[in-house]
């Protein structure tokens, strides 16, 4: 995996597993992931070390890697989303639209 590819996984896993981590964890990972702020910079902003940072944000993402092997709600979700990608290119109805829409919008 690339690392463009492993954000992504992050941030998806974030939006999913995000509030059982703790708060610490979260704001680093919004930090790192979301606002692309270096290490460095995280540790300068929050008066800690380098590796304190590093540390928080492999135990962070480990957390939510677990999560995601044990419940699978990413890979559902990821799955639902091709299964709606694939009826977009059918004719259907505009009833049938209206519910494919509303799918996407609550996955």
């Amino acid at each position: 995996m690339d690392e463009l590819e492993k954000v992504i996984r992050v941030n998806n896993l974030f939006q999913i597993y995000g509030p059982i981590l703790s708060t610490t964890q979260q704001e680093m990972i919004k930090d790192y992931y979301e606002y692309n702020l270096s290490l460095a910079e995280i540790a300068e902003n929050r008066n800690i070390s380098r590796s304190a940072v590093d540390d928080a944000l492999k135990k962070g993402v480990k957390k939510l890697e677990y999560y995601e092997a044990q419940l699978h709600f990413l890979e559902r979700n990821e799955e639902l989303m091709s299964l709606i990608d694939k009826l977009k290119e059918k004719d259907l109805d505009k009833e049938s639209k209206e519910i494919l829409k509303e799918m996407e919008r609550r996955i």
